[in-house]
């Protein structure tokens, strides 16, 4: 293991201890014109991760003709994410896939989120982005 990677391992340990939350991944099987029902081959599973929400704003590309342009559409939106270390990963029995579902057991009425897109980075660890849900566990 080469120092920046035991650095990274210190560090995500220190977050984890001061930043994270446990959360019920729910793994669900989606298919076309039904809802999502739980899937019987993946177990449910505890993860521990770094939630957060907060303000974005994306760029609406559209067309211009020539300098007609006078600016561009913005769009005001809220991101909701949940980032899980390499060695918490290492744990899951699973894979954590768009449309599986998270639940914050922690927070005042346990909010769920279904996984829209599952990010890796070069170490390994997962950036879960999050689209709320209306659904009661």
């Amino acid at each position: 293991m080469s120092l920046f990677n035991d650095l990274d391992a210190h560090t995500s340990a220190a977050v984890k201890a001061v930043f994270a939350e446990p959360a019920l991944l729910r793994p669900r099987m989606s298919t076309q014109y039904a809802e999502r029902s739980a899937d019987p081959d993946r177990p449910e599973a505890m993860a521990y991760g770094i939630f957060s929400a907060g303000p974005a704003q994306e760029d609406l590309r559209g067309q211009a003709r020539g300098g007609q342009m006078s600016g561009t559409t913005k769009l005001s939106t809220a991101a909701a994410e949940f980032w899980i270390a390499k060695p918490q990963i290492d744990q899951l029995p699973w894979l954590p896939i768009t449309g599986d579902a998270v639940i914050l057991t922690a927070r005042s009425g346990q909010p769920i989120y279904a996984i829209s897109r599952v990010a890796t980075s070069d170490l390994g660890d997962l950036n879960l982005m999050l689209v709320r849900e209306d659904e009661t566990p």
